[in-house]
């Protein structure tokens, strides 16, 4: 298993067991939408990152040849 599973996997089971004991607490309505809200914006800010690493990953990888021989 890679890495990247590992975290994916701690990650869902982190936040299902936190939504299992927050669901058992009778907190106000307005608490649970700004929980849900985090949850959504830390989403959103996540898969940014990773579109950034992914397209400055990519960047770096391509090699630029120049036209010119070398002769010695």
């Amino acid at each position: 298993m890679k890495t990247g599973h590992i975290f994916i996997i701690s990650a869902l089971v982190i936040s299902s067991t936190f939504f299992g004991v927050l669901s058992m607490f009778d907190l106000p309505e307005s608490a649970t939408e700004w929980v849900i809200s985090d949850i959504i914006l830390g989403t959103i800010l996540y898969v940014n990152y990773l579109v950034i690493a992914m397209a400055a990953s990519s960047t770096k990888t391509k090699t630029h040849y120049s036209s010119k021989k070398v002769t010695a």
